[in-house]
Order: structure tokens, then C-alpha cells, then sequence
């Protein structure tokens, strides 16, 4: 059989039909690329115009994270707020500025702070066992009661001296009779007993001397009446103007009261620091507040001492 050559006709259209097939299928990959990419890119704008970056803010999960520890601050004690009874210092610079003073100790447990005002009350159940700058507040009325008042204990003429006090009789305001010191304290036994003592007597008696006298009556008025609250007050201080001035300084009585307070102490009874509310600033009385002797305080003087024993009472009165 003899073999026929196809017509060259139906090989070229074969041949087009290949490659028209290989054309299209080029075409639909090419298609379905670009729309894939083209829907990428869509679903990117999409994105980006539904969903603007914001700024991120990170906040840690309380179940998950664990909080970065902070540093305590250094714990402070809480402010103590001022107790009233803060010690008096407002006399400190007095002494600093004249050294030949005996500067109070204001360490002492003996000295009484300052308290709330306990008014005249409190001043009416105090005595005063006193010598002669103490004594003028009968004389002022000053006192309840006036010249009619029992608070103040001294001898006949209105004075005392410490270095007699063992066998001195003093006066008694009850009766107007005349006993031993330790006689009145028994027959009346005064709820709070301020003694007052020491002017008379600094000039001449060394702290020896002067101690011994000073604890005897005080030790023998806690045995006589226990219950008595006894109360030690400095001796007040002079002007210039007093007759014995050199015989009796200030330098003299400070130093003294040092002593009174070291009684004090002893004896665990309190100190009163009347000196001072009377102190100028070059370690003297206050002219203004002494009367023209420049030895006893004037009325203005004493009523200044009796508010500040209001103001520093004794502590632990009903």
C-alpha cells in the first residue's frame, strides 16, 4: 500500500492549533497570577484603610505578668507632734551668752516641762514654805483669799533662812501661832508644797552646807506627810540695785539652783524653773519686774511667776 504524504494544509493547521492551545494556557496562568496578586495587594489597602496603625500600648495581664518590683522608700517615723511636755529652753541663750552663769540642766527628770494651763485651781491647793521674795504675794493679795489666805509659810518678820530651818518656828496662817516647820507641815499636811528657799543663806553656804539643809527638809516633810507633792523652785534672781549686790550674784543663785536641782533629783521630787521668766539677757532680774530693793519681784513679777507655775504643773494631778 502505498503510503500518502498528509497535506501540508492540515499540518500547519495542526501546528496552529498547538500553539494557539499553548497560548491560551499561557494566558489563563498568567491571569489567575496577576490576580492573585492583585487581590494581595487589595487586601493589603483594605486592610490599611480599615485597620490605621495605631500607637501600641502595652498593658500587663494581673493573671499572667508579674509586676516589676519598685523600690520602698526609706521608711521614716512619723513626726512626733510637740507634746506639751517639751522642755522649756527658752532661757538657754541666757546662759550661753554669760558664761559665768550655771547653765540649767534641761536633761533633768526633775524639771517641769511645760503643761496646759491649770489654772487658779491648781494654784489653791499649793503652799509655799518661803523666804522673803516669795512671801510678798500675801502682802499683794495675789492669792486667793487675800490677806486672809494659809498658802504662805514663813516665820514672823516675813522671811526665813535656810541654814536655820531645822529649829526655826515659822508662822502658822491657822492659828498666827508660832511652831517648827515640821510641826505645821504634820498638823496640816498641804497637797502640794512649794518650797522656796535659799536667798537667804547663799552668800555664806557652800554647796555642802547648803545641801544638807536643804535635803533634811525636804526628807523629813516626805516622812512627816507622804502624800504631800513636793515641789523645789529655784531661787529667783537680782538687779544691780540690791544693797549687797557682790556679797550676792547671779553667777551665786544659778549655781545654787544647780544644786536645788540635783536635790531634786535625789529626792525624786520636781523642779520648778521660776528663774527664768525673770532673766534679761545679760543674766539679771528684769528691772521692770523687781521692785526698787532689787531683791524681791514686784507684783508684776510675781504674778509672771505664778502663771508659769500654772503652766508647768506638777505631772500626774487628777
Amino acid at each position: 500500500m502505498e503510503y500518502r504524504k498528509p497535506p501540508s494544509f492540515f499540518i500547519c493547521l495542526l501546528l496552529l492549533a498547538m500553539l494557539s492551545e499553548l497560548l491560551l494556557l499561557a494566558a489563563c496562568s498568567t491571569n489567575f497570577n496577576g490576580e492573585k496578586l492583585q487581590t494581595a495587594r487589595t487586601e493589603i489597602r483594605d486592610d490599611q484603610a480599615t485597620a490605621p496603625v495605631l500607637p501600641t500600648i502595652t498593658r500587663p495581664s494581673p493573671s499572667l505578668t508579674t509586676p516589676t518590683p519598685t523600690s520602698t522608700p526609706t521608711s521614716r517615723p512619723e513626726p512626733t507632734p510637740t507634746p506639751t511636755s517639751q522642755v522649756d529652753r527658752s532661757a538657754a541663750y541666757i546662759y550661753e551668752a554669760n558664761p559665768k552663769l550655771t547653765p540649767v540642766n534641761y536633761g533633768s527628770p526633775a524639771l517641769l516641762p511645760p503643761s496646759e494651763d491649770r489654772g487658779q485651781e491648781y494654784v489653791d491647793r499649793i503652799t509655799f514654805i518661803c523666804d522673803s521674795p516669795t512671801y510678798w504675794m500675801w502682802p499683794n493679795e495675789l492669792l486667793s483669799g487675800g490677806k486672809d489666805s494659809k498658802q504662805i509659810w514663813t516665820g514672823p518678820e516675813g522671811t526665813m533662812t535656810l541654814a536655820y530651818q531645822s529649829t526655826y518656828h515659822i508662822l502658822d496662817p491657822f492659828d498666827k501661832k508660832q511652831r517648827p516647820i515640821r510641826d505645821v507641815v504634820a498638823l496640816h499636811k498641804p497637797d502640794i508644797l512649794i518650797i522656796a528657799l535659799g536667798i537667804n543663806g547663799i552668800s555664806f553656804m557652800d554647796e555642802e552646807y547648803f545641801s544638807k539643809e536643804y535635803r533634811d527638809l525636804v526628807t523629813d516633810i516626805q516622812t512627816i506627810s507622804p502624800d504631800t507633792i513636793l515641789i523645789l523652785q529655784s531661787i529667783y534672781p537680782i538687779t544691780h540695785r540690791y544693797k549687797h549686790y557682790g556679797n550676792i550674784t547671779n553667777a551665786m543663785i544659778t549655781e545654787g539652783n544647780s544644786w536645788i536641782m540635783k536635790i531634786a533629783e535625789e529626792t525624786d521630787c520636781s523642779y520648778l524653773d521660776t528663774i527664768s521668766v525673770l532673766l534679761n539677757d545679760e543674766g539679771n532680774a528684769k528691772d521692770e519686774l523687781m521692785r526698787k530693793d532689787g531683791l524681791h519681784p514686784n507684783v508684776k513679777g510675781l504674778t509672771i511667776i505664778l502663771d508659769y507655775i500654772r503652766t508647768h504643773a506638777y505631772i500626774g494631778l487628777n
